[in-house]
């Protein structure tokens, strides 16, 4: 494969965990109690830790999301959203650990229990979060396509 070619496939991984992350992010959003009440079942924070969690981590989410849709500083969303998955994936092997049987809240209104299945799924979004972090040129994004567009603009 092309060294052009490889990078379509890194492409499609931020395309990937772009659209999981404003998916989750969105549904927080629209659901913040229910959310809230997902991060006090894992008993590890107190209470304005886990208010102030519900309020902001679905924003963070849903932007770091949007920037790897788009394609504008995708670096920095892709370090946030390998770190956030980090976090995510030990919060789920404590709560495996201790036994807990939760929901993990990951995405708003669908069931998703605590459990080998999530930490599987949650470490391969992981490394191709990272993934893209190290290895995606951002060969395809909004800026080149709005410069496209633009009147009297001669290609090279």
């Amino acid at each position: 494969m092309q060294d052009s070619s490889k990078q379509y496939v890194f492409v499609v991984f931020r395309f990937l965990v772009g659209a999981i992350f404003l998916w989750a992010g969105a549904e927080k959003i629209l659901s913040p109690f229910d959310f809230s009440v997902a991060i006090y079942n894992y008993r590890l924070f107190p209470g304005p830790v886990i208010g102030l969690a519900a309020s902001v981590l679905p924003w963070v989410e849903a932007i770091a999301g949007l920037c790897l849709l788009t394609g504008l500083n995708t670096k920095g969303a892709a370090a946030i959203t390998s770190l956030l998955l980090l976090v995510f994936v030990g919060l789920i092997v404590i709560s495996a650990a201790r036994g807990l049987d939760i929901d993990c809240g990951c995405f708003g209104g669908v069931e998703r229990r605590v459990g080998l299945q999530a930490i599987l799924e949650d470490a391969a979004l992981l490394i191709v979060s990272i993934a893209v972090l190290l290895f995606e040129r951002n060969p395809l994004n909004v800026r080149v396509l709005f410069r496209s567009m633009l009147p009297g603009r001669v290609e090279k």
